[in-house]
């Protein structure tokens, strides 16, 4: 708690000095959405507690392993990178633009790249280690021997859920880039009793669908501008065993050192990314 108010009263001071005004302008129009709808100037600043944590750990840790297992395996990449390549288009501003401007359209990745998607959902369901914490409304028996008090606090591991065979099957605690295609996995993105990174119920994570779509834009933009080599020759997964358990993507425990080449095919091509349509 004596942590987080000094990091409540930093961010005080920063928007005291307008430190928003000069930052990526996501950071001034949220401060000014939150007083539009009525937040105080001081709760405005601790909602930056949830923003910071959001971006700065848990998508940024997501972005790191859904990129490790992209490029980590030869098929996933290539299905991916053609996926995406076929809901690109040329420039329609080429007075403005060179002749070889593609454009991605960053607003339909999600219902145009099925593939893509579901890369994202099953790094979401093998790496997460979100914990739900509920609070017992009233006495329950579960499996007619484990005895839930009323009042009593219950911490649900993630990683229990996703990696369930009886759920997923035998094959849960493998990373498989094309499991979400099927239609049990499917089914299962909406039952939050078998797959929830994002928590459930009244507390699940508001800025889901937000965070979602920037990490997919992020990494849409890697893909198809870069390829990625391990200087090690080969990628070797990371531990996780001194991840933060608050955490609800893990930290890996080393970093990967790498090296980021331009593609040869986009040489002579300039990249275009929006939201919406191209003005």
């Amino acid at each position: 708690m004596r942590a987080r108010d000094c990091v409540i009263e930093a961010f005080r001071q920063y928007f005291k000095r307008n430190g928003h005004l000069q930052a990526f302008p996501m950071i001034a129009e949220m401060y000014g959405i939150n007083k539009c709808h009525g937040l105080s100037s001081e709760e405005a600043v601790k909602m930056e507690m949830a923003t910071s944590l959001a971006m700065l750990s848990s998508g940024a840790n997501t972005a790191f392993w859904f990129v490790f297992q992209i490029f980590s395996d030869v098929d996933a990449l290539h299905t991916v990178r053609e996926e995406l390549l076929a809901v690109t288009s040329v420039s329609q501003t080429n007075l403005t633009h060179a002749p070889d401007t593609r454009v991605l359209r960053l607003d339909r990745i999600s219902s145009a790249c099925p593939n893509f998607v579901a890369l994202l959902n099953e790094t979401f369901r093998y790496h997460s280690t979100v914990i739900n914490i509920k609070k017992v409304k009233h006495d329950t028996i579960l499996d007619k021997k484990f005895l839930l008090k009323k009042n009593g606090i219950v911490m649900i591991p993630g990683q229990s859920l996703h990696h369930n065979k009886d759920t997923w099957g035998p094959d849960a605690d493998t990373f498989k880039h094309e499991r979400f295609l099927s239609p049990g996995s499917k089914k299962n993105l909406g039952n939050t009793s078998a797959f929830r990174p994002f928590g459930a119920g009244i507390s699940m994570c508001p800025g889901r669908h937000f965070s979602t779509n920037v990490i997919l834009g992020l990494v849409a933009m890697v893909v198809l501008q870069y390829e990625i080599l391990p200087l090690e020759g080969k990628w070797i997964a990371p531990t996780k065993r001194s991840a933060d358990l608050w955490n609800a993507m893990p930290k890996p425990d080393w970093d990967i050192s790498v090296q980021l080449v331009k593609r040869s095919e986009n040489t002579n091509t300039q990249w275009r990314f929006l939201w919406g349509e191209e003005s």
